[in-house]
């Protein structure tokens, strides 16, 4: 098919589309990256303020006597330290704030203030004097010796997800005597972006799904269609059927992939054809030339293969045999039917010409015309490779005289045994042996052919095909006289 006035189109142009999807995937990573930026920028500013909270609160503290606290108890100026704790723990809404002396050998504190943020008093179970088991982490104690840019420290536990930053309070002489802590509630940052992240992923999976199904309902229209129609119709010439050409309806590559395929197809089939043609008429004329010693036989070649073809377009109609005859069977069939007695060229003249009637010794060689014809072309088989039609004549030419009572010849098969191409070759070779004149007989009236295999049904002919024959018989005797000798 000739495409006119059609502007060339790439398949580039078509699924250009997908980008869609790669754009929505590119949009969801810059939103985490901007999630992450946001989580760690919130990190980094609550850092700054637990280290600001911390170091004001060790600055309130600088020179406390934390000894006297722990020797005599709570006092007045304790009370009102507590007071400023609490207010810095109130006006920047830290979880916690406190006050310990640590001790790195015993892996222990001793509790001087611990407020909560949330009940503005000291934390139960960590009052005053109380020593705690503490695992002191590296930041602390880089905060006890002083060090800078170090105090801080992001924990996920028990306690939740906090941020914790460190400070040194020190005395007069410059000497660390206790740290102040400082922890910072993350749980809600994070949860506030986990939630927005929700949200938008709810949102762009739901755009996404969207852009998703227009674009397979798109490359199902211009890609997927065109590409399945052409991986089928590749299949279906592969397996042999018959090939009807791809339509092309576009120019791009998928056009001219068509296009080729169907010249490649075409120019295939006219080679496969002149081969065919070529083997055929070889094969015919090898056919005719043993069928020339056998004068009485004339255009029995020719009527046999026309039988055949009736009788198994008419046999398949049976729904038993709709699954084994098909187009295939019928064209190797009646290709194969012109070799079923190319055996009786290993027959002497002097038995297979003989006018009267043959001997049981001469019968038994006549016989033998099926072995010979099965051994001659087994050996071109596996000589020349796989052929369908031919492996089908080595049937017909074996088994053709087989009979359905199993008293043929020569393997004796019963039934079903016997191959369904030579139960049909056997009921078209007698009906041509009945109706055509031979040096021993007259040819048989058409209702005399017909009575005749109708009475070997079940007996030397499988009663199936000889249905099939009685519903045709008439389209036979049209053969018969279109073809007589």
């Amino acid at each position: 098919m000739k495409i006119k006035n059609r502007k060339r189109t790439f398949l580039a142009d078509k699924i250009a589309m997908g980008f869609v999807i790669v754009i929505g995937l590119l949009g969801l990573m810059i939103f985490f990256c901007c999630q992450y930026y946001n989580l760690n920028n919130a990190r980094e500013t609550y850092r700054n303020l637990g280290q600001s909270c911390a170091k004001s609160a060790a600055k309130m503290l600088y020179n406390t006597n934390f000894a006297n606290y722990l020797k005599n108890g709570k006092n007045e100026i304790y009370n009102e330290q507590l007071a400023v704790l609490n207010s810095i723990c109130q006006n920047f809404k830290l979880k916690y704030l406190y006050v310990y002396i640590p001790d790195f050998d015993e892996n222990k504190v001793t509790s001087i203030f611990y407020v909560n943020g949330k009940s503005n008093e000291n934390v139960k179970g960590r009052d005053l004097g109380v020593e705690v088991h503490w695992i002191l982490t590296k930041q602390e104690k880089n905060a006890y010796k002083g060090l800078e840019n170090l105090h801080f420290y992001v924990a996920n536990n028990y306690m939740g997800h906090t941020i914790s930053s460190y400070a040194p309070v020190y005395n007069s002489s410059g000497q660390v005597i206790a740290l102040v802590g400082a922890d910072l509630d993350f749980d809600f940052v994070r949860n506030k972006i986990i939630k927005d992240i929700t949200k938008i992923v709810v949102f762009l999976g739901f755009c996404l799904f969207l852009i998703y199904m227009v674009l397979i309902s798109y490359l199902k229209r211009v890609f997927i269609k065109p590409v399945l129609n052409i991986s089928n119709k590749m299949s279906n010439f592969a397996k042999g059927s018959d090939f009807a050409p791809i339509k092309i309806t576009s120019n791009d590559e998928l056009g001219q992939m068509a296009k080729a395929f169907n010249k490649m197809v075409n120019d295939i089939n006219l080679y496969v054809k002149q081969i065919s043609d070529t083997q055929s008429e070889t094969i015919f004329a090898l056919a005719k030339l043993a069928q020339s010693r056998d004068d009485d036989t004339g255009k029995h070649l020719e009527r046999v293969q026309q039988y055949c073809i009736l009788l198994s377009n008419e046999l398949k109609k049976n729904p038993n045999y709709k699954d084994v005859i098909d187009d295939k069977f019928v064209e190797n069939l009646a290709n194969a039917s012109i070799l079923h007695d190319i055996g009786k060229v290993g027959i002497p003249d002097k038995v297979l010409l003989k006018e009267g009637k043959l001997t049981d010794e001469e019968f038994e060689l006549i016989k033998k015309h099926t072995i010979i014809g099965f051994e001659t072309l087994r050996e071109a088989h596996t000589k020349f490779g796989t052929n369908s039609f031919i492996e089908m004549g080595m049937t017909v030419a074996l088994y053709h005289h087989e009979r359905f009572d199993g008293k043929g010849y020569p393997h004796g098969l019963k039934g079903k045994e016997i191959p369904l191409a030579a139960r049909i070759m056997a009921i078209a070779d007698v009906y041509d042996a009945l109706g055509t004149k031979r040096v021993y007989k007259p040819a048989f009236t058409q209702d005399k052919c017909v009575e005749i295999i109708k009475e070997g049904s079940g007996t030397q002919f499988d009663p199936d095909v000889v249905d099939a024959f009685l519903k045709i018989s008439d389209k036979f005797f049209e053969v018969r006289k279109s073809m007589e000798d």
